[in-house]
C-alpha cells in the first residue's frame, strides 16, 4: 500500500488484481481480506494492476457473487462491463478490520458477507466510489 510522504498516509492506495479490484470500487465486494489487518480507516484508492485477468476467473468470481449474494434474496446484480488495467479505478472508505472470527459471530451480517470473508483479516468497505475515468 502507497501514500504521501511521511509517517501518515493521506492518500492511501491498494493496487489489486482485476477482476478483484472493480469489484470493490463498484460495491459488489464489500470486504477485502488480507493476511494482515488494515493499518488505517477512511479512503482507500484502488488501482488496478496490470495483469489482464482471464476471462475464466472473470467468470468464475461474478458467478460466486451471485451465488452469495442469490442467499440474501438479492438478484439484480449489475457487474462491470469492463475490468481495465493499470489504472487507478475509483475508492472505497475503510470502516473496520476484523478477524474472520469475530465478523461471522455477528448476529446482522448477511450470510453473503460471511462467505466473502473467509480469510485472515477482514477490511470492512463502504462507500464504493468509481472514478470518472473508469
Amino acid at each position: 500500500m502507497r501514500g504521501g510522504g511521511g509517517g501518515r498516509l493521506r492518500n492511501p492506495c491498494l493496487t489489486m488484481h482485476q477482476p478483484w479490484a472493480s469489484l470493490l470500487v463498484h460495491g459488489i465486494k464489500r470486504v477485502e481480506g488480507r493476511s494482515w489487518p488494515s493499518p488505517l480507516t477512511g479512503r482507500l484508492w484502488i488501482h488496478a494492476a496490470s495483469k489482464v485477468p482471464e476471462a475464466d476467473t472473470i467468470k468464475a468470481m461474478e458467478e460466486f457473487y451471485r451465488e452469495i449474494y442469490a442467499l440474501d434474496g438479492i438478484t439484480n446484480i449489475t457487474f462491470p462491463h469492463h475490468y481495465p488495467v493499470s489504472r487507478l479505478l475509483g475508492c472505497v472508505e475503510v470502516v473496520g478490520c476484523v478477524t474472520s472470527q469475530e465478523l461471522a459471530s455477528w448476529e446482522h451480517v448477511p450470510q453473503s458477507v460471511r462467505l466473502e470473508a473467509l480469510t485472515d483479516f477482514c477490511w470492512l468497505c463502504e462507500n464504493p466510489q468509481v472514478t470518472s475515468t473508469h
